[in-house]
């Protein structure tokens, strides 16, 4: 992905500022530290930010009125579920970390898939500024990793009802399946383009993959025309999919 975003931002004559996190944002400028600890700021007449991810701070109360609110969230708002949420140095992080069925250890008819599960850390190595402040993405959770996993929680509510044996069968691990993504960068038939990415597993597995932590045969990407192809094609694909067409069960997530 480093590859593709500064091509793309290249070729456009775009420059970019990485290894920061935004503080503040107002009418015309963004605030935000480096990693190096300093504080900087940027001028801007048009800007988007995507806000990190959180839950909605709700709270959660038993029948006799006790707050419940620490069995079902993480400190972030999100779901807690079948993950080990034990705080462990980056070198002891495992693939064995991330849930496998959504669910809340708690809670059994809780399921939390895709956004909704509080991750039990981030995926790449978390970083801090010389100030202290952490500076990291958090893992991803949507697109076709979500899709698999509300596929599989879905699976298994059927059976629940269908058999009335909460024995769960289904199961996918974010550091098991990989993954396929396109991300647009123009548009047209003719010159369009869409840098296509596939990542196997989505969670880097270094004790079967020692080199790389992923697959290198299956892991993947290509920038070009074709991509923009395939993500136009899939546009109606979805759609289908969504609108339960005939067959539509034989379209992936």
């Amino acid at each position: 992905t480093k590859l593709f975003a500064e091509s793309y931002f290249v070729e456009r004559n775009i420059k970019w500022i990485k290894r920061a996190g935004v503080k503040k944002v107002d009418e015309n400028k963004i605030y935000f530290e480096t990693l190096d600890g300093e504080y900087q700021e940027q001028a801007y007449d048009f800007a988007m930010l995507i806000p990190g991810f959180a839950g909605h701070g709700f709270k959660a109360y038993d029948k006799t009125g006790q707050d419940i609110s620490s069995k079902l969230f993480a400190a972030n708002g999100l779901m807690k579920v079948d993950a080990d949420y034990s705080q462990k140095p980056f070198e002891e992080w495992s693939v064995n970390d991330w849930p496998q069925t959504y669910q809340n250890p708690s809670y059994s008819n809780i399921f939390a898939p895709g956004i909704a599960f509080a991750p039990p850390h981030s995926i790449s190595k978390p970083m801090v500024s010389k100030n202290g402040t952490p500076i990291f993405a958090t893992a991803p959770r949507t697109g076709m990793p979500s899709g698999v996993m509300g596929k599989v929680t879905a699976e298994n509510i059927i059976s629940w009802i269908k058999t009335g044996n909460p024995e769960i069968k289904h199961k996918a691990s974010m550091g098991k399946m990989g993954a396929a993504c396109i991300v647009s960068a123009g548009y047209g038939m003719t010159k369009g383009t869409a840098a296509t990415m596939t990542v196997s597993p989505v969670v880097p597995d270094w004790d079967k993959f020692p080199d790389w932590g992923r697959d290198i045969n299956t892991t993947m990407g290509e920038p070009g025309l074709a991509g923009h192809w395939l993500k136009w094609a899939m546009h109606y694909m979805f759609l289908y999919k969504a609108k339960g067409k005939p067959f539509w069960w034989l379209i992936p997530e």
